[in-house]
């Protein structure tokens, strides 16, 4: 059967709207992680199913967060790399900025779980040729930064419109424009760019996108379209043999109708891009998503980027 993996933005509301003011600062934070991933171990354990989680640095920091991402790490899941301190704007940053975002969380990661990252995905996607030979010197195997959807116009200047009243950087979102037409499919890069095939660069996972139209086939527009429409778009990829890349969000897995989590929603009004995730109850959240993953599962093998990185050839 063809491959498909399930990767998750293990990213906090405190690390998207750090600096903003849309959230408070504080212990909230050890709620909607220890809820999120412990929602993810018992959600995919019914599916057998081992995920790859793209971990924020700054969230290996606090103590209290330790038991919880050893825990769900010991069960299988991929930790890899969301840089250090998920900056928005990571393509705009200098060389040595990049590489203190990427080394800083391999750093910590491998301090406190003994495990090593080999995989790098860009805070929002917001990726360039010129992190690939950071990617390089730092002995990677893969990046998951490019997202080769003909909605990228779309989807940049609705994130810059939400985003009005934060710093330009934060505003910006995805990749280069050329990164829309890059293979669809698990390739190697070729040395001097993510966005092209070749033998000596990186593997990389793009979001699955569905043929022709290019339609981002990922959580975020599950929620927001619904599953009929998703059911079609699934087709069309089972019927062309697509492998599946499904990439979803902490924000999928947590229940922002806790008490604790009640006050901490980032208002549209104030500037704030709000994701549907933090406005749709958890338990319509898992069912839509249940009925997703089951219809993959009886088609696909479900495997970690990680190990889907070994199978991808030249």
């Amino acid at each position: 059967m063809p491959l498909a993996s399930v990767s998750i933005d293990v990213d906090t509301l405190s690390s998207i709207y750090k600096g903003t003011g849309l959230v408070r600062e504080g212990g909230y934070t050890f709620i909607e992680l220890r809820t999120g991933l412990e929602t993810i171990s018992r959600f995919f354990e019914e599916f057998d199913i081992k995920t790859t989680l793209f971990m924020v640095g700054t969230d290996f920091i606090p103590k209290v967060n330790h038991a919880v991402i050893k825990s769900i790490a010991s069960e299988g899941h991929e930790l890899a790399n969301h840089s250090m301190s998920h900056p928005q704007g990571f393509r705009w940053l200098t060389a040595d900025q990049k590489i203190k975002e990427v080394a800083g969380m391999g750093e910590i990661c491998k301090e406190i779980t003994g495990i090593e990252p080999v995989g790098f995905r860009s805070p929002g996607w917001n990726m360039d040729d010129s992190g690939l030979p950071v990617l390089k010197r730092l002995g990677y195997q893969y990046d998951s930064s490019v997202f080769p959807t003909f909605m990228m116009p779309v989807m940049k200047a609705a994130h810059w419109a939400s985003m009005f009243r934060q710093q330009r950087a934060d505003r910006t979102t995805m990749g280069r424009w050329r990164y829309m037409f890059a293979p669809r499919e698990p390739y190697r890069t070729s040395n001097r760019s993510l966005a092209e095939k070749g033998q000596d660069g990186l593997v990389e996972f793009p979001v699955t996108v569905t043929p022709f139209l290019r339609i981002p086939f990922f959580a975020t527009l599950l929620l927001l379209l619904g599953s009929k429409p998703y059911k079609f778009f699934y087709e069309r990829l089972r019927s062309a043999g697509q492998p599946i890349h499904f990439q979803m969000h902490l924000s999928d897995f947590v229940d922002y109708g806790l008490p604790e989590l009640q006050d901490q929603m980032p208002s549209r009004n104030r500037g704030a891009y709000v994701p549907q995730a933090l406005s749709t109850s958890i338990e319509n959240k898992l069912a839509i998503f249940q009925g997703m993953i089951e219809m993959i599962s009886r088609d696909y093998d479900f495997v970690t980027l990680k190990d889907w990185s070994m199978k991808v050839g030249n």
